[in-house]
């Protein structure tokens, strides 16, 4: 008789905790999705880790949430534009902090350079537009003038400021990231600024994403400059109240409103598949999106991630969270109403593009110097035109423009030195008096 012999303590244990995480990796998708963005490289902006394989196109799993924001639409209702009228040349981006946004500032200035558009730009010596982090205020745009074709810096969206300025036609787009991501590439940026710098000066740089998220409740204080850093950064950019994201209701109607105010939300984590979303909706040409890669920030300087921390993210930023969830689920119901095959071929195609343009332009990506763990692009040696437009930064760019539209336009005057002050004392005002009270 053969007697059974007993599965050894170690190995029954190992079982249980891998089905454990098999079900919990089941129950909880955008997790392990997020995770396994670690894992998989692809060719885009900022190093953003999720791609599709070429040719396998597929919706990142969406989990439900506990109230969650209304259905989104049916890939039947979504089309897409002639173009028999052109291009659309009224287009506003709203610059999202950490989410390929500055690879998206230079697509929008650089068609406005292609077609002699007017740019609404930030005053001289600034980063962001029209007094951010306030809502958008359009005497702190420059230059003077009733109106603009083009936006494509950092601001704070207000639609109703927005329409006192911006033509009635305007296409508004903007862009989002996986929640887990964005925090992570949050606090690799900003981790020797405020608020961490304040909060968590006493720990080290690296280690603050997993102190600060340890018991982030701990750390927040709401009357700390630039506080909206640490909680829901995209929904505060897009303009809502970050201290509302456990309002169901509020959040749910955030989302409402920009489904119905934007003509597309970009997500950073397919960025390829949403420029050319972008290209059809817009009507613009192929060179109109072609991009190299912009800032990236070296392997050393990206904090380690694992299931619990990043469910502690979602957890601590829900609107981002639930904002996401929804444009997620609709950005691919546009691509089914687009073509699965229609996008894998424009895919192919746009990649091939994109590889010859870093080729012909980008020697190599070098550290900033006063950031050394963010690299940039360094051109080659002479370096056409082409070359120096797609490589420039939005405040590079910026300041060509300015000189370009001061150059161009009719009676158009420069501010005396008396007025840059007196706008800039402005921009601070309300600048400052928006960093704890946004």
């Amino acid at each position: 008789m053969v007697r059974s012999q007993k599965m050894p303590p170690f190995i029954k244990l190992t079982c249980v905790v891998l089905c454990a995480y098999v079900l919990w990796t089941i129950n909880h998708p955008e997790i392990s999705d997020s995770l396994g963005a670690r894992r998989v490289r692809g060719f885009n902006p900022n190093m953003q880790r999720i791609r599709a394989p070429m040719g396998q196109i597929r919706q990142q799993p969406v989990k439900q949430m506990a109230a969650p924001v209304a259905a989104a639409p049916a890939p039947s209702t979504f089309t897409f534009p002639t173009c028999e009228n052109g291009p659309s040349k009224h287009v506003a981006f709203l610059k999202t902090h950490k989410t390929g946004s500055s690879t998206m500032s230079n697509i929008m200035l650089r068609f406005a350079d292609t077609h002699n558009l007017t740019v609404g730009l930030p005053l001289e010596g600034k980063w962001e537009l029209g007094g951010y982090p306030a809502y958008i205020d359009q005497h702190l745009i420059d230059p003077q003038l009733t109106s603009y074709d083009v936006l494509g810096h950092h601001f704070r969206y207000n639609k109703q400021k927005l329409d006192q300025f911006m033509p009635a036609d305007t296409k508004y787009v903007t862009i989002i990231r996986s929640p887990v991501d964005n925090v992570e590439s949050v606090f690799g940026f900003f981790q020797d600024q405020m608020p961490f710098e304040e909060w968590l000066g006493d720990v080290t740089t690296t280690e603050r994403l997993k102190t600060f998220y340890a018991d982030p409740s701990k750390y927040f204080k709401r009357d700390t400059d630039w506080y909206f850093r640490s909680k829901n950064h995209m929904f505060f950019d897009i303009g809502y109240d970050v201290m509302r994201a456990d309002d169901a209701a509020y959040v749910n109607q955030a989302i409402s409103e920009m489904d119905e105010n934007f003509t597309l939300i970009l997500l950073t984590d397919f960025f390829d598949e949403s420029l050319i979303l972008m290209k059809h909706l817009l009507c613009w040409d192929w060179d109109d999106i072609v991009y190299i890669k912009f800032k990236m920030r070296t392997e050393e300087a990206k904090a380690e991630m694992n299931p619990e921390l990043a469910k502690k993210i979602l957890d601590w930023n829900q609107a981002d969270h639930k904002l996401y969830d929804y444009f997620n689920t609709t950005f691919w119901r546009r691509v089914e109403a687009f073509g699965v095959d229609k996008m894998n071929s424009e895919l192919e195609a746009f990649r091939a593009e994109q590889k010859a343009a870093e080729t012909e332009c980008i020697a190599s990506y070098e550290p900033f110097k006063k950031k050394p763990w963010i690299l940039g692009a360094k051109l080659r040696p002479k370096p056409t035109d082409k070359c120096k437009h797609l490589a420039w930064s939005e405040t590079v760019y910026g300041e060509f423009l300015r000189d370009k539209m001061y150059k161009s336009i009719p009676n158009l005057v420069a501010q005396t030195e008396e007025q840059k002050a007196a706008s800039l004392t402005y921009f601070e005002q309300i600048a400052g008096g928006a960093l704890r009270s946004s």
